[in-house]
């Protein structure tokens, strides 16, 4: 009965962080940070957990706690154009945003490592794929439901195409097109939570999607962040 009433209490919680989530467009991080921390000890967390750690190098990142230093934007943008450093530099001034923003949570489990890794990472996978920040975010939040089972994403995947199809259904193609994609990459692509991305900062992004196999990355669609940043000058 307790498990059951507990299950219930997260299934309420996540329901309002999810349509504050909806009603700012995507804006308000908060609700996305809420959502994450609602599954904390969940038996869907202890799922997705097992399923990283079927994957051996992301179990060696997991069990070191490995999160790597705090970056640093401006030693990144000495980089050589072209590399992943100086490209993420670039789009994370261009955007003013700030790398280190996210919400911090004490590691005490191997879900509160993974948990902070994704969160760390994810203007990465942004990055690497050609997903678009907001316009984008749904192919993201569908690789990591395709790769790894992560709840909060699932469930965003998941309460954005039922809200658009109650509320706003002309904006359906552009959803499912994101989400397909971002499937399809995610099936095709080698895992991101195994990638220790901080060793590579000197890496092109073009080396980088070969070593992935990110064969098709999203750069001339609506919802790539190439079209949110039309004025950059970047080898997308």
């Amino acid at each position: 009965m307790l498990k059951r009433f507990e299950e219930l209490s997260r299934t309420i919680r996540n329901l309002h962080s999810v349509t504050d989530l909806l009603k700012s467009m995507g804006e308000n991080t908060d609700s996305v940070f809420d959502i994450e921390d609602n599954f904390r000890g969940s038996k869907q967390m202890n799922v997705c957990v097992d399923r990283v750690k079927a994957i051996p190098e992301a179990r060696a990142l997991m069990e070191s706690r490995y999160l790597g230093p705090a970056i640093d934007l401006e030693a990144l943008s000495q980089l050589s154009r072209g590399t992943l450093g100086h490209t993420y530099a670039t789009v994370m001034k261009a955007l003013g945003f700030d790398p280190n923003f996210f919400r911090q949570r004490e590691i005490e489990r191997d879900e509160d490592w993974l948990t902070m890794r994704l969160r760390k990472t994810h203007d990465l996978v942004h990055l690497l794929t050609g997903f678009g920040p907001t316009g984008g975010e749904l192919g993201v939040l569908s690789i990591q439901a395709v790769q790894i089972g992560y709840p909060s994403a699932v469930v965003l995947q998941v309460a954005s195409i039922g809200m658009a199809l109650k509320q706003q259904p002309e904006k359906l193609p552009n959803i499912t097109q994101q989400v397909a994609r971002g499937m399809g990459m995610a099936i095709q692509m080698k895992p991101l939570i195994a990638q220790r991305w901080e060793d590579g900062w000197d890496k092109t992004i073009r080396q980088w999607r070969e070593d992935l196999n990110i064969t098709d990355p999203v750069i001339d669609e609506p919802y790539s962040l190439k079209n949110r940043l039309p004025d950059l000058n970047l080898d997308w």
